[in-house]
């Protein structure tokens, strides 16, 4: 995490490098907002409930196993409690970044790689959306409607 120019799944993994504990992890997300930072991993700008890319990589990061799959899982019970301690009446869930850093390296993905790869599996989104967006030049939010063939059946 020597990269000045480091992405969300790399300020997460960092910031689960600092906690180092599960216990540490109450006394390290108060610190952030009133050091006037935000709580890295937590939180998302669209998704106001648990954002379903999130839900997905923390049930893939135990499968995975190691200690920092553990690590990850047992800070974020504790940051949701800590957080909801903190801002009661607003749920703040994990978001993908939190566990996405430690998918991906689970995977031996060294931390310089993880932007390029993260932009290479959106490019079928953006290209999707570009699609739309010839079809109709009003400024839309990309629908999630496959309108393409349907998957092939599975072998076997």
């Amino acid at each position: 995490m020597t990269s000045a120019a480091t992405r969300a799944p790399d300020r997460a993994l960092a910031a689960l490098e600092e906690i180092g504990s599960p216990g540490r992890a109450p006394a390290w997300v108060r610190v952030q907002p009133a050091a006037g930072g935000r709580v890295t991993g937590f939180g998302h700008a669209v998704h106001r409930t648990a954002d379903p890319r999130s839900v997905l990589l923390r049930e893939t990061a135990p499968e995975l196993g190691g200690p920092l799959a553990e690590l990850a899982g047992a800070v974020e019970e504790r940051a949701v409690e800590t957080l909801a301690e903190l801002e009661p009446g607003r749920a703040l869930h994990a978001d993908v970044e939190h566990c996405a850093g430690v998918v991906v390296a689970q995977c031996g993905l060294d931390p310089s790689l993880f932007t390029p790869t993260f932009a290479t599996s959106r490019v079928i989104g953006w290209t999707a959306h570009v699609l739309e967006q010839a079809r109709d030049p009003r400024t839309t939010r990309p629908s999630a409607r496959c309108v393409g063939p349907p998957a092939p059946a599975p072998l076997g």
